[in-house]
């Protein structure tokens, strides 16, 4: 399966759970500050919700990326969403690791 199709499939998943979304960002981020949920497309598709475990602060975050171009996106990224109003999240497939940087605006 294609990454962009993958993508998709996992985020039509995730749709209907915008709302218990907005609760898990709110919380984490009250909890730990700014940063964004890591889920891989794979585990939405077979079943799996984001829980705070997948949370992680931006210093946690960009220490995951090796790719200068990659930081430097999601840095920017998280240092400017509104957190009262919306989470980034990231979604990995499974095609090469592609990775997705995602605004998700909370209910």
């Amino acid at each position: 399966m294609s990454a962009e199709r993958q993508r998709d499939q996992a985020l039509k998943l995730l749709k209907p759970k915008l709302s218990q979304l907005s609760t898990l960002f709110k919380e984490c981020y009250l909890s730990s500050g700014r940063g964004a949920v890591m889920v891989y497309a794979s585990d939405i598709i077979n079943g799996a919700e984001p829980k705070k475990p997948d949370y992680r602060n931006n210093e946690e975050m960009l220490a995951l990326f090796d790719s200068p171009s990659s930081k430097a996106k999601l840095g920017e990224l998280m240092g400017n969403y509104n957190p009262d109003r919306e989470g980034i999240m990231v979604l990995i497939t499974d095609n090469s690791n592609a990775t997705y940087f995602i605004t998700v605006k909370l209910r």
